[in-house]
């Protein structure tokens, strides 16, 4: 029993040891701060990295109330996550009118962007402004089934013409790409945890002049156009599907061409030396 309970003493004490000596690695640095600090996180476009600098220790009033990062996000590391987001959301499709669906939409976004930091209260709140640029794209499936029908034909509109498939169903394929640049706007928090290290929290839009796009890809085949002249429906040629096609996504365009503003919002953990 003696030599357990002398076991048992030796184990805290070295783990107390243990304690201590990660404690001085980490929390001693963090008392006299050089203000250079690196964090992950994750957000709308993807896993992030930054890396900045701000003291609020420094004697220069314009120093300690003014901070600067440079942070870069990608869904790369993050893929699978977003996708299984994205299919839990999508799971029978999105109906977007007609029978028409949406289904098996991927993210592929980034950013990068250069922050200048403003901590009014040289405290946890703070506001940014800068340069940010990057890029999303949200590809996905589209789709119309009469399920209850499998003789009937699929029947859909598309820039004010009116279309069948010779079958139930039919597929295709739509993209938003939007490659965007601008100033940036907005605020943020860097709650201190222990020992340096400190939530942080990032909610802004980036000013862009370049909105979505969007890009429609039909097939064509077994596909037929109602002529409203002769009252006759005929097989669709590819210029006249390409002509329609053009057409509305140019009309979806100039809608998406109103939002001139990509929202940014990030979240994560930072360590500051």
């Amino acid at each position: 029993m003696l030599v357990v309970r002398r076991a048992y003493f030796l184990y805290f004490t070295n783990m107390k040891k243990l304690i201590a000596f990660l404690l001085c690695l980490f929390c001693v640095p963090a008392f006299a701060t050089t203000g250079v600090q690196f964090g992950v996180g994750a957000g709308i476009t993807g896993f992030n990295v930054v890396a900045g600098f701000y003291n609020k220790d420094l004697e220069n009033y314009f120093l300690r109330h003014f901070g600067a990062r440079f942070d870069f996000s990608d869904t790369g590391a993050l893929t699978s996550a977003i996708d299984s987001a994205i299919d839990g959301v999508m799971r029978d499709g999105v109906d977007v009118g007609d029978g028409v669906k949406i289904d098996n939409g991927k993210l592929d976004a980034w950013h990068t962007s250069l922050l200048l930091d403003y901590y009014p209260f040289s405290g946890m709140w703070r506001s940014s402004g800068g340069y940010a640029w990057g890029g999303a794209k949200l590809d996905s499936d589209i789709f119309g089934e009469i399920a209850t029908a499998p003789d009937e034909r699929f029947y859909f509109y598309l820039a004010g013409d009116h279309y069948y498939y010779n079958g139930n169903n039919f597929g295709g394929n739509a993209a938003i790409d939007w490659n965007f640049r601008g100033p940036y706007l907005g605020t943020g928090f860097d709650i201190n945890i222990f020992c340096g290290f400190s939530v942080f929290a990032d909610i802004g839009v980036v000013f862009t002049n370049r909105p979505a796009k969007l890009h429609l890809d039909i097939p064509h085949e077994q596909l037929y156009i109602y002529n409203q002249d002769t009252g006759v429906w005929n097989p669709i040629t590819i210029p006249a599907l390409d002509n329609d096609v053009a057409r509305a996504t140019r009309e979806a365009n100039d809608k998406l061409s109103d939002f001139k503003f990509f929202p940014i919002i990030k979240l994560g953990f930072a360590y500051r030396f």
